[in-house]
């Protein structure tokens, strides 16, 4: 009788706490290029490509395992952003049915994120920024790119969402993709879990674990990130802000803001 006040008393408290104890909001950004066993920029990565159905197999594969993952860390909501090639790479029936897929273009400044709409971003398949060390196709946005920069960091996709992610106040998480593109994301979340399902082995080469491997590890980090999910804080740029992207063949682009959102809605036209 004892125990059973104790936990009615408890479960008022929850009651009371309110939005502190609510479930989490979880946002997926999805790619390709960091996917376990993807490595062939001629074969796997476009539609047309004589492996590029085996290469959306394996994507929906390691997606499926990290919403399983949240849910089962105590998510109550998990939006997937279609971010391969145009946002054309997912089909809404490969998608665990718990899920949501956002899919089109363009894609906005904001990346669909507004102020504090989700509470933690988990990037999937991820690859890392270009030039990076150890990278495997490694890119920032085009092959053409040769780096980009926030008043004077160089950032790919990973830190750019991240800082977006960061001025709606909303933490990575959990990354998976290429041990370059962990390395990435912990220098700027040094708290977020990681799972490299591939190395560079060679000039052009990658080592990857199975695919069956490569689920379990992301499954068992989407939990352990959402279950703590607590515990990160948001990547916050003070602005102003200076955008400058430098390309292999062209000037480079400057573009600024009083925030990084101004800077890249300057950037896309938005």
């Amino acid at each position: 009788m004892h125990y059973a006040r104790s936990l009615l008393a408890s479960l008022f408290l929850l009651a009371l706490a309110g939005p502190a104890f609510a479930a989490a909001r979880i946002f997926i950004v999805s790619d390709m290029e960091g996917v376990g066993g993807v490595n062939s920029a001629d074969e796997q990565l476009l539609p047309g490509q004589r492996r590029y159905d085996e290469s959306r197999r394996l994507l929906a594969g390691e997606l499926n395992a990290a919403v399983e993952g949240a849910f089962a860390g105590g998510a109550a909501e998990v939006v997937i952003w279609d971010g391969h090639d145009g946002s054309r790479s997912l089909s809404i029936d490969d998608i665990d049915p718990r899920a949501k897929l956002i899919q089109g273009r363009p894609t906005p400044a904001n990346y669909y994120l507004s102020d504090r709409a989700f509470d933690g971003i988990f990037f999937i398949g991820q690859h890392a920024m270009a030039g990076a060390k150890g990278g495997i196709l490694a890119h920032s946005q085009s092959f053409t790119v040769e780096r980009i920069s926030i008043n004077g960091r160089a950032v790919g996709e990973i830190g750019q969402v991240a800082a977006i992610a960061g001025y709606y106040h909303i933490p990575v998480i959990m990354l998976s993709g290429d041990q370059a593109a962990c390395d990435e994301i912990s220098e700027l979340q040094p708290k977020a879990e990681t799972v490299a399902v591939k190395r560079l082995a060679g000039r052009a080469s990658s080592l990857s674990v199975s695919h069956a491997e490569a689920k379990s590890l992301i499954r068992a980090a989407a939990e352990r990130a959402v279950s703590h999910i607590s515990s990160y804080s948001p990547w916050i740029i003070e602005g102003p802000v200076e955008m400058t992207i430098s390309y292999y063949a062209k000037a480079p682009a400057v573009y600024k803001g009083k925030t990084v959102l101004e800077a890249y809605e300057a950037w896309l036209g938005k």
